[in-house]
């Protein structure tokens, strides 16, 4: 959980690596606000909290889209790699991705990972260069694990203290002759579904703002929500609760326009910002012309929170109209 501090937000931000961040807050943070937080049992391990960065195929186990049940495995990842002393040396920017072998998320930018390419079998990976150890689903922990191992010692080593696998100078892990693409699985990226997934639902979250409204529907048909790298959530056994969850604002149709329209931070929230982001959106939405591009709305040249689709960039548009404008020239 990132917990940033600037004005007071009372939105839960979700991240593009499934994570929360709580804006707003004092720094330092008051005891009575780390023991609220650490209550939730979202940290799990404070000495280790900003290198649990895991992103894994949302619905893995949940429909028979991919390959192989992911979520033993993760769990028993996070685990392990928070009862390792070594790991908690890991830089806060190293992600771990682990792609079901539905596609969804192998081409996320990752440091270490793996796709299933079967129920019991994984290719486990490392960085871009996605070298690649094939082996039994059971052993990837343990492969992954001494990959991170290797990564940290090589970063002390060099002296460089280098944030990702790329930026090391020789590569980590056994030897390997597989160099592993996006596409080995002959995997067509399954789509990012909104709404009833079987008995399963997926909601979007507008802007990635969690809102008191929101949360108090939520709690109202679930105890428990996984959230995507898309700013959505999803909902175990809860297609039965769509219908109340979208009159709270939560997005349950591919139709609706904040299911590709984005924006960054924005002011008053960044002092970098040019023009106030959201509120730009919140206009924009009910406008927004038909299409099947991303929008993404940027305070400045930074273009913080750009989705890692192909998009439609409108940097700090002085108005509405100028950026319905753009998104016209821009439209493919």
């Amino acid at each position: 959980m990132d917990i940033v501090a600037y004005q007071l937000d009372s939105s839960i931000q979700l991240t593009s690596r499934g994570a929360l961040q709580i804006r707003g807050l004092p720094v330092p943070l008051t005891a009575e606000t780390q023991t609220a937080v650490l209550a939730t049992g979202l940290v799990p391990s404070p000495s280790h909290e900003l290198v649990r960065n895991v992103v894994v195929s949302p619905l893995t186990g949940l429909d028979r889209v991919g390959q192989a049940d992911l979520r033993p495995l993760v769990r028993d990842l996070d685990s392990r790699v928070c009862a390792d002393p070594e790991l908690a040396a890991l830089p806060g920017r190293f992600l771990f991705t682990l792609d079901d072998g539905r596609g969804d998320v192998i081409d996320q930018a990752c440091d270490l990972g793996l796709i299933a390419t079967g129920p019991q079998r994984v290719t486990v990976l490392a960085g871009a260069a996605r070298r690649g150890w094939s082996m039994p689903l059971a052993d990837a922990v343990d492969l992954l694990l001494g990959l991170a191992r290797d990564f940290v010692r090589a970063r002390q080593a060099s002296g460089k203290m280098a944030w990702h696998v790329d930026e090391l100078d020789h590569p980590i892990g056994p030897p390997t002759d597989t160099v592993c693409r996006e596409r080995e699985t002959d995997t067509t990226p399954a789509p990012r579904p909104l709404g009833a997934v079987g008995e399963h639902a997926v909601v979007g979250v507008p802007l990635g703002l969690l809102t008191p409204a929101h949360l108090t529907a939520l709690v109202s048909c679930t105890e428990q929500v996984s959230v995507t790298p898309w700013r959505s959530l999803v909902i175990e056994n809860g297609a039965s609760a769509l219908p109340h969850l979208a009159a709270a604002g939560l997005v349950t149709s591919i139709e609706s326009p904040w299911a590709r329209l984005h924006a960054c931070t924005g002011s008053p929230g960044c002092s970098k910002s040019l023009i106030d982001t959201g509120g730009l959106a919140q206009a924009l939405a009910p406008r927004l012309p038909p299409g099947s591009s991303a929008v993404h709305v940027s305070g400045c040249t930074r273009r913080c929170g750009t989705p890692s689709t192909p998009f439609i960039d409108l940097l700090a548009p002085p108005s509405l109209d100028a950026a319905l404008e753009l998104i016209t020239v821009e439209q493919p």
